[in-house]
């Protein structure tokens, strides 16, 4: 089979043939982009415990929602398929894409528990949605979360604060906070229309969840405050209003990456690879090169969503380009 027609299967895995996927109702808005995306070895999922990383006196959590399998072909539409092989060969990773980790941050801050994303939910994925069950065997439970800060609007992110049929809060007594750009973005009647056909019915699942939260969910911008020693940093073009947050307490700093660096070969050797995800792909590879200037610069550790288990590492440069050392 050529790499043309590789491509083009794999993209009638995401994009799907059933129509009912983009419904924007229920279970079928739930099932969106997760329920196409259909590999033929999924991962099997085992229960993880949290991995925790201290930044001055404050506790920060890594707890997993499992993982996620998405065709390489999506990822990288615009790199030869040899090309990336050989790069993740050269890192020790599999040449054809390794499953991707999701990884949620539960941050404990000023009598504050503070989720930083709230995973997929139960729908998206099999291997996926893994969060709820991660927290309880920790001890944490659903009502004890005060806040969940996204970084942005993709399902993986944000489906996880409602219930398996989206009706009622996953966390009861949290209230949310979004950037006012990405919460523009969502909630916009013609962005389901605007984004690509792999993401119409995410898209049309993320503005019914946000609607659904509406009046528990603070706006805000690059810079504010997001809860004790926690602050949003633009780095927009994953989606339009993206955000890291930069968490800072006695002097230590840590940035919580979101999905502006994805991947331990792609995102450090290439950031000047685009990205299929990024819905401006030119403005993520100008995004990733600066916080990757950033990080190394000011030797700040990052946490990664979707970086290897459990995505926490520093950054520094390797020729021309970066590596990621794993904490």
């Amino acid at each position: 089979m050529t790499e043309r027609a590789i491509r083009e299967q794999d993209s009638r895995k995401i994009t799907g043939d059933d129509t009912t996927l983009w419904r924007p109702h229920r279970r079928a808005v739930l099932a969106g982009l997760g329920a196409a995306i259909a590999l033929p070895r999924l991962q099997a999922y085992a229960a993880t415990a949290p991995v925790t990383h201290k930044v001055g006196a404050i506790e920060v959590s890594i707890v997993s929602d499992g993982v996620l399998n998405i065709p390489l072909s999506f990822q990288l539409p615009d790199t030869p398929l040899a090309e990336a092989g050989a790069l993740f060969k050269a890192h020790g990773l599999p040449e054809g894409g390794a499953p991707s980790q999701t990884n949620v941050v539960l941050v404990k801050t000023g009598g504050e528990r503070i989720l930083i994303d709230a995973g997929s939910g139960p729908n998206f994925q099999p291997t996926a949605g893994k969060l709820q069950e991660n927290l309880e065997a920790a001890g944490i439970a659903p009502d004890s979360i005060t806040k969940v800060v996204f970084t942005h609007g993709h399902a993986d992110h944000l489906w996880g604060v409602i219930d398996d049929f989206g009706d009622s809060d996953r966390f009861p007594n949290a209230s949310y906070v979004m950037s006012a750009a990405e919460w523009d973005f969502w909630t916009h009647p013609d962005t389901p229309a605007r984004v690509p056909d792999a993401l119409k019915g995410m898209a049309a699942g993320t503005g019914r969840i946000l609607k659904t939260i509406e009046k528990k969910v603070e706006r805000r911008k690059d810079g504010d405050s997001v809860g004790p020693g926690l602050s949003y940093l633009a780095t927009p073009g994953h989606t339009p209003g993206h955000m890291a947050v930069l968490v800072e307490n006695g002097g230590q700093r840590l940035v919580v990456g979101g999905d502006v660096l994805t991947n331990s070969a792609i995102s450090f050797a290439r950031p000047d690879w685009r990205i299929g995800a990024d819905l401006d792909r030119d403005q993520g590879i100008a995004t990733r090169k600066r916080l990757l200037d950033q990080l190394t610069n000011d030797r700040i550790p990052l946490i990664g969503f979707h970086i290897a288990w459990p995505g926490l590492g520093t950054v520094e440069r390797s020729g021309p380009a970066y590596r990621f050392i794993p904490l």
